[in-house]
Order: C-alpha cells, then sequence, then structure tokens
C-alpha cells in the first residue's frame, strides 16, 4: 500500500515541477552593457500619423491641422489623423500628397519642416510626429495573451512580455519565436531569453505589427497530451490515493 502512495506523489512530483533552469531569465549574466541603440521604426501603409505644430504664428497652425487638431483624444486621432494609404501617402493641408512610406520619423519630421519654410508658410516651426495604431500580438504561454498598442517610439521583447502579464512557468525562455514583415517578406526568429546574448540581436527590439510566440515546455506538453493539464492529473492521482486507502482498509 505504501508503495503505492509514494510512486504516485512521484508522478505529482514529476509533473507538477519545472527545473530553476529553464525559467530564470538571463542566467548567469552580472555583466555591464553598452548603450542599446535602437534603430527607428518606418513607417508602413495603414499607419496612423499625428503631427502636431508648434509655431509663434498660432493662426497659421490651425490652417494645417487635421479637423481632430483641437482634441488631444487618441480616438479622435485614430479616426481623424493622417493615414498612410495603400500608394504610401498622406493627404497633408496646403501641401497635397506627400510620400511617407519606408520613412523614419525622424527623416518625415525634416523633410516636412523644409516643405513649410521653404514654402513660405513658416519662418520657424516645430514638429512632433507619431504613430498612433503601432501594435504587437503576443500568443502562447504568457498570462495575459493579445494585441496591444503602444505609443513608445521603442519598446524591447522584455517590455512586451511584462505587457502580456510576463511568461507562465511553463513558458519556454529559449524558444520564443518573434514573426516580423519585412518589406514584403516574412521572417520568423527563435530568441532566446535564459542569455545576455539577446541585447546584441536585431530582435530585441520590437517593431509595429510583431507577432510574438512563446511555446510550452515539455512538461506542459506532456500534460495537453496525455491528462489535459496538472490540475486534471491531480485530481485523478488524488481519487486513487483515495480509492487505494479505501481498498486497503477493506
Amino acid at each position: 500500500m505504501k508503495q503505492y502512495i509514494l510512486i504516485i506523489f512521484l508522478l505529482i512530483f514529476t509533473f507538477s515541477c519545472s527545473s530553476k533552469k529553464n525559467i530564470i531569465y538571463l542566467q548567469g549574466s552580472d555583466e555591464m552593457f553598452n548603450k542599446i541603440e535602437y534603430a527607428e521604426n518606418r513607417i508602413r501603409v495603414d499607419d496612423i500619423l499625428k503631427i502636431t505644430l508648434n509655431s509663434e504664428f498660432q493662426e497659421t497652425i490651425v490652417e494645417f491641422r487635421s479637423s481632430d487638431a483641437i482634441s488631444s483624444s487618441k480616438d479622435v486621432y485614430l479616426l481623424n489623423g493622417f493615414q498612410v494609404n495603400s500608394d504610401g501617402y498622406i493627404s497633408f493641408p496646403k501641401l497635397g500628397s506627400i510620400y511617407v512610406l519606408g520613412k523614419t520619423i525622424t527623416q518625415l519630421k525634416s523633410e516636412l519642416t523644409s516643405m513649410l519654410t521653404d514654402g513660405g508658410y513658416f519662418n520657424d516651426i516645430h514638429l512632433d510626429i507619431k504613430i498612433l495604431n503601432s501594435y504587437f500580438t503576443i500568443l502562447g504561454e504568457v498570462n495575459r495573451p493579445g494585441k496591444y498598442d503602444f505609443l513608445e517610439n521603442n519598446i524591447n521583447i522584455f517590455e512586451a512580455i511584462g505587457i502580456g502579464g510576463d511568461l507562465t512557468i511553463n513558458g519556454k525562455r529559449n524558444d520564443i519565436k518573434i514573426i516580423r514583415n519585412i518589406g514584403e517578406n516574412t521572417t520568423v526568429k527563435t530568441i532566446d531569453l535564459t542569455k545576455d546574448s539577446i541585447f546584441n540581436n536585431t530582435y530585441f527590439q520590437i517593431f509595429p505589427g510583431d507577432i510574438i510566440i512563446v511555446n510550452p515546455n515539455t512538461t506542459r506538453i506532456k500534460n495537453a497530451g496525455i491528462i489535459g493539464n496538472s490540475g486534471t492529473l491531480i485530481s485523478l492521482l488524488s481519487f486513487l490515493i483515495s480509492s487505494f486507502i479505501v481498498l486497503g482498509n477493506n
């Protein structure tokens, strides 16, 4: 009787425990790294741009605002901001159609500033440009999978995972897939968050439209394939223990 109970407890331990080695980020890393240089995001088709003009001539600025400019609401900007059409253009007041596809925010800011000053609209103008509908999607073994918007110019894989509620205990830290569209091509890259070499990986930075997939570890796969989940397994084993006890008393 005792040997049966011991075997059952060993099974519970085997199915429910994860190795410390498999759940720690940046293992053995205590080094100092150079400041990470992020690449600038490039403007894509269907991006919605918020373009804010600042000048001493406020009356003139009004003529260059889209219809939403009197409101700071993001939802209003999404409806009325400057959306990049399928040909890569936005329609800007006074200046007409401007090609923006593939340009960085810095490049577009410089070009717009030149157009506005060289065209005689302003002597001095400062622009702020943001992409309002940037997003990433995170799936798999995370606590809050889903599609998330972000307004920051740059976010990294750890920040994205944090937004998704962190990996579950069953998420493979060394098997994270990132799907990324680059021009007309789609790439799939596997990254390892247990090693500090991630800081030198071009996929450390998350770009708008990225899809992050956290694969399950072996324990999670076994549980799903054999029993369904660890909770079901424990319930079943508890039932078996009770049955052995009852039978042993008869």
